[in-house]
Protein backbone atom coordinates (compact mmCIF):
# COMPACT_ATOMS: atom_id res chain seq x y z
CA UNK A 1 0.00 0.00 0.00
CA UNK A 2 2.92 2.67 0.57
CA UNK A 3 3.49 2.14 -3.70
CA UNK A 4 0.10 3.19 -3.84
CA UNK A 5 -0.06 6.48 -1.48
CA UNK A 6 3.10 7.75 -3.88
CA UNK A 7 1.66 7.24 -6.71
CA UNK A 8 -0.21 9.80 -8.80
CA UNK A 9 -2.91 8.08 -9.26
CA UNK A 10 -4.42 9.05 -5.70
CA UNK A 11 -4.64 12.93 -6.81
CA UNK A 12 -6.60 11.95 -9.80
CA UNK A 13 -9.09 10.02 -7.27
CA UNK A 14 -9.42 12.43 -4.59
CA UNK A 15 -12.25 14.99 -5.58
CA UNK A 16 -11.18 19.07 -5.47
CA UNK A 17 -14.80 20.21 -4.15
CA UNK A 18 -14.19 24.17 -5.04
CA UNK A 19 -14.09 22.50 -8.58
CA UNK A 20 -16.73 21.27 -10.66
CA UNK A 21 -17.22 17.63 -9.39
CA UNK A 22 -17.63 15.79 -12.81
CA UNK A 23 -14.82 17.45 -14.73
CA UNK A 24 -12.47 18.66 -12.19
CA UNK A 25 -11.60 21.68 -14.29
CA UNK A 26 -12.11 25.16 -14.26
CA UNK A 27 -13.55 26.56 -17.46
CA UNK A 28 -13.36 29.93 -17.82
CA UNK A 29 -16.88 30.93 -18.63
CA UNK A 30 -18.91 28.58 -17.55
CA UNK A 31 -20.24 29.17 -13.46
CA UNK A 32 -20.80 26.38 -11.01
CA UNK A 33 -24.34 25.30 -9.85
CA UNK A 34 -25.55 23.20 -7.22
CA UNK A 35 -29.15 21.70 -6.97
CA UNK A 36 -31.61 24.87 -5.25
CA UNK A 37 -32.52 24.15 -1.70
CA UNK A 38 -36.43 24.29 -2.81
CA UNK A 39 -36.36 21.21 -4.97
CA UNK A 40 -37.41 18.05 -3.67
CA UNK A 41 -34.62 16.21 -2.72
CA UNK A 42 -36.02 12.67 -4.33
CA UNK A 43 -35.41 14.96 -8.12
CA UNK A 44 -32.75 16.92 -7.85
CA UNK A 45 -29.65 17.22 -9.66
CA UNK A 46 -27.78 15.34 -6.63
CA UNK A 47 -30.20 12.09 -6.87
CA UNK A 48 -29.90 12.10 -10.30
CA UNK A 49 -25.99 11.88 -10.71
CA UNK A 50 -25.88 9.33 -8.17
CA UNK A 51 -28.34 7.12 -10.16
CA UNK A 52 -26.85 7.46 -13.57
CA UNK A 53 -23.65 8.00 -12.93
CA UNK A 54 -23.23 3.76 -11.92
CA UNK A 55 -25.32 2.69 -14.74
CA UNK A 56 -23.04 4.84 -17.11
CA UNK A 57 -20.03 3.30 -15.27
CA UNK A 58 -22.07 -0.59 -15.68
CA UNK A 59 -22.19 -0.53 -19.69
CA UNK A 60 -18.77 1.11 -19.74
CA UNK A 61 -20.64 3.97 -21.59
CA UNK A 62 -18.96 7.09 -18.90
CA UNK A 63 -19.41 10.67 -20.86
CA UNK A 64 -16.10 11.83 -19.20
CA UNK A 65 -12.85 10.15 -18.05
CA UNK A 66 -13.49 9.79 -14.21
CA UNK A 67 -13.74 7.35 -11.64
CA UNK A 68 -17.13 7.13 -9.96
CA UNK A 69 -15.36 5.81 -6.69
CA UNK A 70 -14.14 9.42 -5.93
CA UNK A 71 -17.60 10.77 -5.96
CA UNK A 72 -18.14 7.89 -3.08
CA UNK A 73 -16.86 8.32 0.60
CA UNK A 74 -18.65 5.80 2.35
CA UNK A 75 -22.04 6.50 2.49
CA UNK A 76 -22.83 6.34 -1.08
CA UNK A 77 -22.77 8.97 -3.56
CA UNK A 78 -25.25 11.25 -3.09
CA UNK A 79 -24.78 11.54 0.50
CA UNK A 80 -21.00 12.89 -0.35
CA UNK A 81 -22.51 15.46 -2.94
CA UNK A 82 -24.87 16.45 -0.74
CA UNK A 83 -22.23 16.41 2.66
CA UNK A 84 -19.82 18.28 0.11
CA UNK A 85 -22.04 20.49 -1.16
CA UNK A 86 -20.76 19.65 -4.33
CA UNK A 87 -21.06 22.36 -7.61
CA UNK A 88 -20.92 21.13 -11.34
CA UNK A 89 -20.96 22.91 -14.72
CA UNK A 90 -24.85 22.58 -16.10
CA UNK A 91 -22.93 20.91 -19.33
CA UNK A 92 -20.98 18.36 -17.44
CA UNK A 93 -24.56 18.07 -15.52
CA UNK A 94 -26.44 17.36 -18.71
CA UNK A 95 -24.11 14.60 -19.84
CA UNK A 96 -25.19 12.15 -16.94
CA UNK A 97 -29.02 13.15 -17.56
CA UNK A 98 -31.92 10.00 -18.70
CA UNK A 99 -32.12 10.89 -22.22
CA UNK A 100 -27.87 10.42 -22.67
CA UNK A 101 -28.43 7.25 -20.48
CA UNK A 102 -31.37 5.73 -22.87
CA UNK A 103 -28.75 6.47 -25.64
CA UNK A 104 -25.94 5.09 -24.95
CA UNK A 105 -27.85 1.67 -23.34
CA UNK A 106 -29.40 1.36 -26.95
CA UNK A 107 -25.85 2.05 -28.66
CA UNK A 108 -24.35 -0.92 -26.07
CA UNK A 109 -27.47 -2.94 -27.23
CA UNK A 110 -26.95 -2.95 -30.84
CA UNK A 111 -23.43 -3.74 -30.40
CA UNK A 112 -23.64 -6.82 -28.50
CA UNK A 113 -26.70 -7.61 -31.04
CA UNK A 114 -24.41 -7.27 -34.17
CA UNK A 115 -21.08 -8.23 -32.28
CA UNK A 116 -22.82 -11.93 -31.01
CA UNK A 117 -22.40 -14.11 -33.64
CA UNK A 118 -18.44 -12.81 -34.18
CA UNK A 119 -17.81 -12.86 -30.48
CA UNK A 120 -19.38 -16.57 -30.15
CA UNK A 121 -17.15 -18.13 -33.51
CA UNK A 122 -13.96 -16.34 -31.49
CA UNK A 123 -15.01 -18.49 -28.58
CA UNK A 124 -15.50 -21.75 -29.88
CA UNK A 125 -12.27 -21.14 -31.59
CA UNK A 126 -10.35 -20.32 -28.56
CA UNK A 127 -11.82 -21.47 -25.10
CA UNK A 128 -9.20 -23.49 -25.06
CA UNK A 129 -6.07 -21.98 -26.40
CA UNK A 130 -7.03 -18.66 -25.55
CA UNK A 131 -5.57 -17.18 -28.89
CA UNK A 132 -7.13 -13.96 -27.96
CA UNK A 133 -5.50 -10.59 -27.35
CA UNK A 134 -6.96 -9.00 -24.09
CA UNK A 135 -6.46 -5.88 -24.93
CA UNK A 136 -8.23 -5.66 -28.68
CA UNK A 137 -10.08 -8.92 -28.22
CA UNK A 138 -8.69 -9.73 -31.94
CA UNK A 139 -7.88 -13.52 -32.84
CA UNK A 140 -4.56 -13.89 -33.75
CA UNK A 141 -2.06 -17.25 -34.34
CA UNK A 142 0.03 -18.19 -30.88
CA UNK A 143 3.03 -17.08 -32.01
CA UNK A 144 2.13 -13.69 -32.77
CA UNK A 145 0.63 -13.09 -29.19
CA UNK A 146 2.28 -13.30 -25.82
CA UNK A 147 1.50 -14.93 -22.49
CA UNK A 148 0.79 -12.81 -19.47
CA UNK A 149 3.64 -14.11 -17.39
CA UNK A 150 5.74 -11.37 -15.66
CA UNK A 151 5.57 -10.65 -12.13
CA UNK A 152 3.60 -7.31 -11.30
CA UNK A 153 1.72 -7.14 -14.70
CA UNK A 154 -1.95 -7.55 -13.27
CA UNK A 155 -1.34 -4.53 -10.51
CA UNK A 156 0.14 -2.81 -13.66
CA UNK A 157 -3.03 -3.70 -15.53
CA UNK A 158 -5.61 -2.78 -12.73
CA UNK A 159 -3.73 0.20 -12.21
CA UNK A 160 -4.07 1.30 -16.18
CA UNK A 161 -7.90 0.19 -15.85
CA UNK A 162 -8.66 1.76 -12.39
CA UNK A 163 -6.87 6.02 -14.09
CA UNK A 164 -8.60 5.44 -17.37
CA UNK A 165 -11.74 4.18 -15.79
CA UNK A 166 -11.67 1.24 -18.30
CA UNK A 167 -14.40 -1.02 -17.11
CA UNK A 168 -13.91 -3.64 -19.86
CA UNK A 169 -10.88 -4.06 -18.38
CA UNK A 170 -11.56 -4.05 -15.05
CA UNK A 171 -14.41 -6.78 -15.70
CA UNK A 172 -11.98 -9.10 -17.09
CA UNK A 173 -8.93 -8.90 -14.09
CA UNK A 174 -11.89 -9.61 -11.15
CA UNK A 175 -11.61 -13.18 -12.37
CA UNK A 176 -8.22 -13.67 -10.77
CA UNK A 177 -4.28 -12.85 -11.85
CA UNK A 178 -3.64 -12.59 -15.69
CA UNK A 179 -0.73 -15.20 -15.41
CA UNK A 180 -3.42 -17.87 -13.48
CA UNK A 181 -5.78 -16.93 -16.61
CA UNK A 182 -3.12 -17.42 -18.78
CA UNK A 183 -4.35 -14.09 -20.62
CA UNK A 184 -2.58 -13.61 -24.02
CA UNK A 185 -2.23 -10.13 -25.88
CA UNK A 186 -0.49 -8.21 -28.47
CA UNK A 187 3.13 -6.57 -27.03
CA UNK A 188 1.73 -3.31 -29.36
CA UNK A 189 -1.39 -3.37 -27.64
CA UNK A 190 -0.40 -3.49 -24.28
CA UNK A 191 1.93 -0.12 -25.14
CA UNK A 192 -0.84 1.66 -26.23
CA UNK A 193 -2.48 1.21 -22.83
CA UNK A 194 0.68 2.58 -21.20
CA UNK A 195 0.90 5.13 -23.53
CA UNK A 196 -2.93 6.18 -22.78
CA UNK A 197 -2.42 6.12 -19.06
CA UNK A 198 0.95 8.45 -19.51
CA UNK A 199 -0.90 10.64 -21.71
CA UNK A 200 -3.87 10.98 -19.31
CA UNK A 201 -1.61 11.72 -16.48
CA UNK A 202 0.57 14.41 -18.40
CA UNK A 203 -3.26 15.73 -19.11
CA UNK A 204 -4.29 15.86 -15.40
CA UNK A 205 -0.60 17.52 -14.55
CA UNK A 206 -0.90 20.12 -17.48
CA UNK A 207 -4.64 21.16 -16.38
CA UNK A 208 -3.16 21.60 -13.06
CA UNK A 209 -0.25 23.32 -13.08
CA UNK A 210 -1.78 25.71 -16.10
CA UNK A 211 -4.76 25.89 -13.32
CA UNK A 212 -2.54 27.41 -10.65
CA UNK A 213 -0.50 29.38 -12.27
CA UNK A 214 -3.18 30.93 -14.85
CA UNK A 215 -4.47 32.05 -11.45
CA UNK A 216 -1.31 34.58 -10.72
CA UNK A 217 -0.87 35.81 -14.03
CA UNK A 218 -4.51 37.13 -14.31
CA UNK A 219 -4.38 39.77 -11.91
CA UNK A 220 -0.71 40.90 -12.50
CA UNK A 221 -1.51 41.49 -15.80
CA UNK A 222 -4.25 43.15 -14.61
CA UNK A 223 -2.70 45.70 -12.28
CA UNK A 224 0.08 46.32 -15.26
CA UNK A 225 -2.64 47.18 -17.22
CA UNK A 226 -4.18 49.64 -14.59
CA UNK A 227 -0.43 51.13 -14.23
CA UNK A 228 -0.23 51.58 -17.98
CA UNK A 229 -3.21 53.37 -17.75
CA UNK A 230 -3.03 55.44 -14.21
CA UNK A 231 0.61 56.56 -15.86
CA UNK A 232 -0.43 57.17 -19.04
CA UNK A 233 -2.89 60.04 -17.82
CA UNK A 234 -0.39 61.47 -15.21
CA UNK A 235 2.54 61.92 -17.88
CA UNK A 236 -0.23 63.69 -20.16
CA UNK A 237 -1.12 67.18 -19.90
CA UNK A 238 -3.83 66.87 -22.27
CA UNK A 239 -7.16 63.95 -22.11
CA UNK A 240 -6.30 61.05 -22.93
CA UNK A 241 -8.67 58.06 -23.88
CA UNK A 242 -8.32 54.45 -24.43
CA UNK A 243 -10.57 52.45 -27.32
CA UNK A 244 -12.06 49.27 -25.28
CA UNK A 245 -10.52 47.26 -27.62
CA UNK A 246 -6.97 48.08 -27.87
CA UNK A 247 -6.68 47.52 -24.10
CA UNK A 248 -7.99 44.50 -24.52
CA UNK A 249 -5.62 43.27 -27.42
CA UNK A 250 -3.10 44.74 -24.49
CA UNK A 251 -4.04 42.44 -21.76
CA UNK A 252 -4.22 39.47 -24.40
CA UNK A 253 -0.49 40.12 -25.45
CA UNK A 254 0.78 39.92 -22.00
CA UNK A 255 -0.84 36.83 -21.09
CA UNK A 256 0.07 35.37 -24.27
CA UNK A 257 3.63 36.58 -23.28
CA UNK A 258 3.29 35.08 -19.42
CA UNK A 259 2.46 31.66 -21.06
CA UNK A 260 -1.04 31.67 -21.21
CA UNK A 261 -2.20 29.40 -24.03
CA UNK A 262 -5.34 31.30 -26.23
CA UNK A 263 -6.33 33.52 -23.42
CA UNK A 264 -10.43 34.40 -23.02
CA UNK A 265 -10.46 37.95 -22.94
CA UNK A 266 -13.95 39.17 -22.65
CA UNK A 267 -14.13 42.75 -22.96
CA UNK A 268 -17.00 43.55 -21.06
CA UNK A 269 -15.49 41.72 -18.00
CA UNK A 270 -12.58 43.63 -18.06
CA UNK A 271 -13.85 46.89 -18.57
CA UNK A 272 -15.77 46.46 -15.27
CA UNK A 273 -12.65 45.34 -13.51
CA UNK A 274 -10.84 48.14 -14.33
CA UNK A 275 -14.03 51.05 -13.67
CA UNK A 276 -14.42 48.86 -10.30
CA UNK A 277 -10.53 49.04 -9.70
CA UNK A 278 -9.87 52.91 -11.01
CA UNK A 279 -12.90 55.02 -9.56
CA UNK A 280 -12.25 57.80 -11.23
CA UNK A 281 -12.21 56.14 -14.87
CA UNK A 282 -15.78 56.42 -17.21
CA UNK A 283 -16.59 54.27 -20.05
CA UNK A 284 -18.08 56.27 -23.16
CA UNK A 285 -20.24 55.21 -26.21
CA UNK A 286 -18.83 56.19 -29.68
CA UNK A 287 -20.17 55.00 -32.24
CA UNK A 288 -19.33 51.27 -32.23
CA UNK A 289 -16.59 51.35 -29.89
CA UNK A 290 -16.26 51.92 -26.32
CA UNK A 291 -13.61 54.18 -25.07
CA UNK A 292 -12.20 54.86 -21.39
CA UNK A 293 -11.64 58.54 -20.19
CA UNK A 294 -10.34 60.00 -17.21
CA UNK A 295 -13.04 62.40 -14.97
CA UNK A 296 -11.58 66.05 -14.73
CA UNK A 297 -8.92 66.77 -11.95
CA UNK A 298 -8.03 63.29 -11.28
CA UNK A 299 -4.33 63.83 -12.05
CA UNK A 300 -4.32 66.33 -9.11
CA UNK A 301 -6.47 64.02 -7.05
CA UNK A 302 -3.89 61.39 -7.61
CA UNK A 303 -0.96 63.75 -7.22
CA UNK A 304 -2.09 64.31 -3.60
CA UNK A 305 -2.22 61.15 -2.30
CA UNK A 306 -0.46 61.02 1.55
CA UNK A 307 2.37 59.03 2.09
CA UNK A 308 0.84 57.13 4.34
CA UNK A 309 -0.89 55.13 1.90
CA UNK A 310 2.23 54.84 -0.36
CA UNK A 311 3.94 53.62 2.64
CA UNK A 312 1.27 50.72 3.46
CA UNK A 313 1.23 49.38 -0.49
CA UNK A 314 5.22 49.13 -0.07
CA UNK A 315 4.86 47.14 3.20
CA UNK A 316 2.20 44.79 1.54
CA UNK A 317 4.28 44.36 -1.48
CA UNK A 318 7.51 43.48 0.88
CA UNK A 319 4.86 41.38 2.49
CA UNK A 320 3.79 39.33 -0.57
CA UNK A 321 7.04 39.31 -2.26
CA UNK A 322 8.74 37.41 1.29
CA UNK A 323 5.53 35.04 0.99
CA UNK A 324 6.08 34.31 -2.53
CA UNK A 325 9.98 33.59 -1.86
CA UNK A 326 9.83 31.62 1.36
CA UNK A 327 6.79 29.26 0.23
CA UNK A 328 8.62 28.97 -3.49
CA UNK A 329 10.29 25.28 -3.94
CA UNK A 330 12.63 24.20 -6.66
CA UNK A 331 15.27 21.48 -7.00
CA UNK A 332 18.69 21.98 -8.86
CA UNK A 333 18.65 18.85 -11.65
CA UNK A 334 22.33 19.20 -12.12
CA UNK A 335 22.34 21.62 -15.39
CA UNK A 336 22.22 25.35 -16.43
CA UNK A 337 18.90 24.75 -18.44
CA UNK A 338 16.67 27.19 -19.39
CA UNK A 339 13.69 25.78 -17.17
CA UNK A 340 16.01 25.49 -13.88
CA UNK A 341 17.01 28.74 -14.35
CA UNK A 342 13.40 30.14 -14.82
CA UNK A 343 12.10 27.62 -12.20
CA UNK A 344 15.30 28.65 -9.40
CA UNK A 345 12.88 32.06 -8.73
CA UNK A 346 9.16 32.55 -8.13
CA UNK A 347 7.77 33.82 -10.62
CA UNK A 348 6.11 37.17 -8.66
CA UNK A 349 9.75 37.78 -7.63
CA UNK A 350 10.86 37.59 -11.02
CA UNK A 351 7.50 40.02 -12.56
CA UNK A 352 8.71 42.61 -10.00
CA UNK A 353 11.84 42.94 -10.70
CA UNK A 354 11.18 43.28 -13.91
CA UNK A 355 8.72 46.00 -13.25
CA UNK A 356 11.68 47.88 -11.67
CA UNK A 357 13.56 47.28 -14.08
CA UNK A 358 11.74 48.02 -17.16
CA UNK A 359 8.61 49.76 -15.83
CA UNK A 360 5.33 48.49 -14.30
CA UNK A 361 3.36 48.97 -17.68
CA UNK A 362 1.43 46.68 -19.70
CA UNK A 363 3.59 48.08 -22.84
CA UNK A 364 7.11 48.17 -21.19
CA UNK A 365 6.43 44.49 -20.39
CA UNK A 366 5.65 43.35 -23.70
CA UNK A 367 8.70 45.15 -25.12
CA UNK A 368 11.31 44.00 -22.63
CA UNK A 369 9.55 40.66 -21.14
CA UNK A 370 11.86 38.87 -18.30
CA UNK A 371 15.49 39.68 -18.94
CA UNK A 372 18.96 37.49 -17.68
CA UNK A 373 19.17 40.55 -15.69
CA UNK A 374 16.29 40.15 -14.00
CA UNK A 375 16.73 36.58 -13.39
CA UNK A 376 20.35 37.61 -11.62
CA UNK A 377 18.74 40.31 -9.32
CA UNK A 378 15.94 37.89 -8.24
CA UNK A 379 17.96 35.34 -7.47
CA UNK A 380 20.26 37.76 -5.34
CA UNK A 381 17.00 39.17 -3.42
CA UNK A 382 15.59 35.94 -2.53
CA UNK A 383 18.85 34.63 -1.18
CA UNK A 384 18.89 37.24 2.02
CA UNK A 385 15.57 35.67 2.77
CA UNK A 386 16.50 32.33 2.49
CA UNK A 387 19.50 32.24 5.30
Amino acid sequence: MAECDANPILSSRKTNWSLCCLCQKDKRGENLISPPSHHVLDHDGYTMLARNIPMFSEINEMPLIMDPARLDEGDGIEATLRKNAAKYHVNCRLLFNNTKLDRARKRQSNDQTSNTETSRAKLRRTSHDNEVCIFCEKVAPASDLRQASTKGLDLKLRECAEILSDGKLLAKLTGGDVIAQEFKYHHACLCALYNRKRSYLRSLEKDQGSTESESDVYPLVLSELMTYIVESNLCSDDPVTFRLADICHLYQQRLEQLGVESPSVNSTRLKDKLLAEIPELEAHKSGRDVLLAFQKDVGKALAQSSDLSEAVIIAKAANILRKSILDHQSRFDGTFSEPCVRNSVPPLLLQFVGMLEHGADIKSQLRFGASKSDQAIAQLMQLPSLQ
